[in-house]
């Protein structure tokens, strides 16, 4: 009897913490940089976000971690990759300070052309970034400079103003 009672329980469990992750990680809307494509994007998302169920940019806290996870296909192979992250505007890209850019940490290399893999980072916002929407341009660089680019949104804000 026991025994099944605690099935019972963990069942449940499973089931909240499934429905939990599906929403609080939610896909998220990303668009690829201009230029030439080399890679293929997909299942895109921020955790937390659950501003993209209704596709608006992710409201993300001053201070906190948010985890980005992707799916990419690159069009190249390379023994090592590099992560570039940058606010971007249409005059100027300024890098995102504090920014780990050793890749292969979040995701397996090498990386062979065509095949799918994922990669996902925890990334610090900072208390000092002002408060405002921002256009992030996420970069993965091979070693041959061959690269994997995309421009997501986030709003940042002071704790407690999430909208």
């Amino acid at each position: 009897m026991k025994s099944c009672y605690y099935q019972v329980i963990f069942s449940c469990a499973l089931v909240a913490l499934f429905s939990l992750h599906s929403v609080a990680a939610e896909e998220i809307n990303f668009r690829q940089c201009p230029g030439e494509v080399k890679c293929a994007f997909s299942d895109v998302s921020i955790t937390p976000c659950p501003e993209a169920a209704e596709g608006r940019a992710c409201t993300v806290y001053a201070g906190s971690n948010v985890t980005i996870s992707f799916d990419f296909t690159p069009a190249f192979s390379s023994n090592e990759l590099t992560a570039d992250v940058y606010w971007t505007q249409p005059a100027i890209d300024l890098p995102f300070i504090g920014m780990d850019p050793a890749a292969c940490k979040y995701t397996a290399c090498p990386v062979t052309k065509d095949t799918k893999q994922n990669y996902s980072y925890d990334l610090n916002i900072k208390k000092s970034y002002p408060a405002r929407q921002y256009d992030v341009k996420w970069k993965l660089i091979g070693e041959n400079g061959n690269e994997c680019c995309m421009i997501i949104q986030i709003k940042i804000t002071k704790k407690g103003k999430r909208t």
